[in-house]
């Protein structure tokens, strides 16, 4: 879809963090009493995700690494919306994630088990980008497909209490290779292309966006 396309509007309900059944961590309690700070009303993100995005292994039936997990790379698309559902921004995105590998192996669950689960979730534009390039977003308050919640912070809190991961919006750039990586490799990120994220970040500024401010997103699952 492109810029001006018009998008099935969602009521606010379904933009707002939810409780999964079963789930009653004290993060989670602390984000949901916390309720909503610096939210934008103007502009949302929708993340469409394909099935196949899930199929990311070359050879199924050979293990995890970087020479068997770029297959069907960045089929998902990502989207900035005004209230009305006009699209304001459109680009292909790598969400399921695809490096689990290595020092990245989840701790628990499925290999992919740190992809952000389907439903709401929220963006917190504009957070310090340390190791990553260019100007990055954080995905907080919502859960990933092992059924733990992502705080606030866009961290999640180990049962030994420690702080762990950051999910992120950010870009596939390499400092090593001084461009983009031919493939999108996320550990439970949102992944663009470097290109995309300066575009969407120029539509963002156009709006007024600025850093720590908030905005919903929705996660929706296709065939």
């Amino acid at each position: 879809m492109q810029a001006g396309d018009t998008l099935p509007l969602y009521s606010n309900a379904d933009y707002q963090p939810h409780r999964r059944k079963g789930a009653c961590s004290a993060a989670h309690r602390a984000d949901v009493q916390r309720g909503e700070t610096m939210m934008r009303e103007d502009v949302r993100m929708h993340v469409l995700r394909r099935r196949i995005s899930f199929h990311y292994r070359v050879d199924p039936l050979k293990g995890d690494s970087f020479e068997n997990n770029w297959a069907n790379n960045s089929c998902d698309t990502m989207q900035l919306q005004d209230k009305a559902g006009r699209v304001l921004y459109g680009a292909m995105v790598q969400t399921v994630a695809n490096y689990c590998f290595g020092r990245m192996a989840p701790g628990s669950g499925v290999a992919h088990g740190e992809s952000v689960a389907p439903g709401a979730f929220v963006v917190r534009c504009f957070v310090p980008a340390r190791a990553f390039h260019g100007r990055i977003h954080a995905i907080t308050r919502t859960w990933d497909m092992d059924g733990e919640w992502i705080d606030r912070e866009a961290m999640q809190i180990s049962t030994e209490g420690y702080q762990t991961g950051r999910w992120l919006i950010h870009d596939q750039w390499s400092e090593k290779l001084g461009r983009d990586t031919n493939y999108a490799w996320s550990a439970g990120c949102f992944v663009l292309s470097s290109e995309d994220l300066r575009r969407m970040n120029e539509v963002l500024d156009r709006w007024g966006v600025s850093c720590g401010q908030e905005m919903a997103g929705i996660l929706e699952e296709l065939e």
